[in-house]
């Protein structure tokens, strides 16, 4: 997925879908670990997401770290002051309220966003995009963004091999994430100026 389709879908997204695209473009996190992310999940001292091991697909507890984009998108959501009582839920993205429960349960939201911003949508259009794209793309992103191996697999949740688990130092973890940021975020200025500077030469020709 391109910076230009990226937000094209974020801007028709619905207010629930946006905050749950940008997560997973700054993550790589999975749609089941989005769905069932928990605030009790979230280490705010720490800057991280803590999956535990009964979320995280590779059924073993992992760390995320939580970057300046996550961080504004989890301010947003963040939960008031609650009563506990009946219908009670630490869920971070809901729908409505509700939980989102079920694991098909973003394909429609995700399908009309991508029919708003005239992005071919399934995997059966040979130029269609599906959610896990989002995953896809990190992987390929953080490459262009010249983030070792090492700690692309790190970040992605992957099993280290060999002398991997050997040269990873976890302290650089964060600094990975925060070029990851860095890369990502001139990427869509860069879209968005274009974007401007079009709009601008547009409105001087109607002129």
């Amino acid at each position: 997925m391109s910076p230009v389709e990226y937000l094209k879908l974020l801007n028709a997204a619905s207010p629930h879908l946006k905050a749950i695209l940008t997560v997973p473009m700054n993550t790589g996190m999975r749609k089941g670990e989005l769905r069932l992310l928990r605030w009790a999940h979230i280490d705010r001292e720490k800057k991280l997401i803590r999956l535990p091991a009964s979320v995280a697909k590779e059924w073993k507890p992992k760390e995320i770290p939580i970057n300046e984009n996550v961080g504004q998108v989890l301010e947003g959501l963040k939960p008031g002051l609650r009563v506990v009582g009946e219908g009670y839920h630490d869920f971070v993205f809901t729908f409505q309220g509700k939980p989102i429960g079920h694991k098909d349960s973003f394909k429609n939201a995700f399908m009309k966003a991508c029919k708003r911003a005239g992005i071919p949508y399934g995997a059966k259009d040979p130029s269609g995009i599906t959610f896990h794209d989002l995953r896809r793309t990190v992987k390929t992103n953080m490459l262009e963004a010249g983030i070792d191996k090492v700690y692309r697999d790190t970040l992605l949740g992957h099993s280290l091999q060999g002398m991997d688990a050997h040269y990873l130092v976890p302290s650089k973890i964060q600094e990975a994430m925060a070029k990851y940021t860095a890369w990502l975020n001139a990427q869509i200025q860069n879209v968005d100026q274009k974007a401007k500077v079009m709009k601008h030469a547009r409105a001087i020709a109607r002129k």
